[in-house]
């Protein structure tokens, strides 16, 4: 969850976890596994962590991995819970990128960027800054996942500090700007395009702007939630597979997966 979120439930832990993150989460280890083995000793590094829980569940996946999360939102109470939390653990948290990095003794798997990048006004300068990073090389993956159709930006995206939304065909490009070549790259959470749709209708008609976002008030049971979150899952293997046969169907997020230019 992102930390402005987590501002926003008034708790340093989210019991609620809505099933659009724990859906991402699988997707994300899901890509992670076509590259790598559940025993690999992988060292990633998670830039814009939010609350680590995406850390902590790739953990569970891959248990030999070790995770450098890194958030500048970090207060020093944040700091301290999480860094004893983790004591002891293979995960490790950062208010600064150099700081995590200068502690990395090896080549980097996987750079995490999940839904970070929207947050930065000049991204293409700061990805150039990541291709810098000591222990990056042209085998580290760089692993980012953003909103798409600036079409549909809305006050949820203000409320984010978002300033933009991304297509494919931008993506690329601004990766392919920074020094990054695509490996893989596409859409995914389809089925989140047409209440998207409704939503910016909605604020487009009647000036109806939502004032919370859906991860920081979601309240829904545990049977709601995961029976969404099969959804969702169920919605990035349907995309998936058409995307083995070069089908790109559109979806409310993109990603793409990237390795630097040598």
């Amino acid at each position: 969850m992102d930390l402005v979120e987590l501002k926003a439930t008034g708790q340093i832990e989210n019991p609620n976890r809505h099933p659009w993150e724990q859906a991402r989460s699988v997707f994300v280890a899901n890509q992670i596994r076509k590259r790598f083995g559940a025993n690999d000793a992988m060292t990633i590094l998670d830039i814009g962590c939010g609350d680590t829980y995406v850390a902590e569940t790739l953990l569970e996946d891959f248990p030999n991995s070790a995770f450098y999360c890194i958030d500048i939102a970090f207060t020093p109470e944040l700091m301290a819970h999480y860094s004893e939390k983790y004591k002891n653990t293979n995960i490790h948290v950062y208010t600064d990128m150099n700081d995590a990095v200068a502690d990395i003794e090896k080549e980097i798997s996987f750079i995490l960027l999940l839904d970070v990048v929207e947050h930065i006004e000049e991204d293409v300068s700061f990805l150039k800054q990541v291709y810098q990073l000591n222990h990056v090389t042209e085998n580290t993956n760089l692993f980012i996942t953003v909103p798409a159709f600036q079409s549909l930006f809305t006050n949820h995206d203000n409320l984010l500090g978002h300033y933009r939304r991304y297509t494919n065909v931008n993506l690329k490009r601004t990766l392919k700007s920074a020094g990054f070549k695509s490996d893989s790259l596409g859409y995914f959470f389809t089925s989140l395009l047409l209440p998207r749709i409704l939503e910016k209708a909605k604020e487009n008609m009647f000036g109806i702007k939502n004032d919370s976002t859906d991860l920081s008030v979601w309240d829904k049971g545990e049977g709601v939630t995961s029976m969404v979150k099969n959804i969702l899952v169920l919605d990035t293997k349907i995309t998936g597979f058409f995307e083995m046969f070069g089908i790109n169907i559109i979806g409310l997020s993109n990603y793409i997966i990237c390795k630097k230019v040598g």
